[in-house]
């Protein structure tokens, strides 16, 4: 599991894990997170290095705004690639952890 970290003046915590299930996808297993972040939602991203500027994939809004759930990606995302979660509150990166 990895630990997110706040960007851009925001706290963001918690920690997050990965499970690939063949011919699926996977599923981001997020535990305790939460966020100081004042949003209607939060969207989850997975970015190459955490550079929005290359190829990205947007996962969609949070399930939850915080707390423990799981939120699945695509199942021909090479998750060895995108190696950083970023998560966004409007257009403003609000957390990040790598993808361990």
């Amino acid at each position: 599991m990895s630990t997110f970290s706040g960007t851009n003046g925001y706290t963001t915590s918690g920690s997050i894990g990965v499970a690939v299930i063949a011919g699926v996808g996977g599923d981001l297993a997020f535990q305790n997170f939460q966020t100081d972040a004042k949003a209607t939602e939060l969207r989850a991203i997975l970015a190459i290095n955490g550079d929005l500027s290359k190829r990205s994939i947007d996962l969609g809004v949070l399930p939850q705004m915080h707390g423990s759930f799981n939120l699945s990606f695509p199942n021909d995302t090479d998750i060895s690639l995108f190696n950083v979660l970023l998560v966004t509150a409007a257009d403003q990166v609000i957390g990040q952890a790598q993808i361990a």
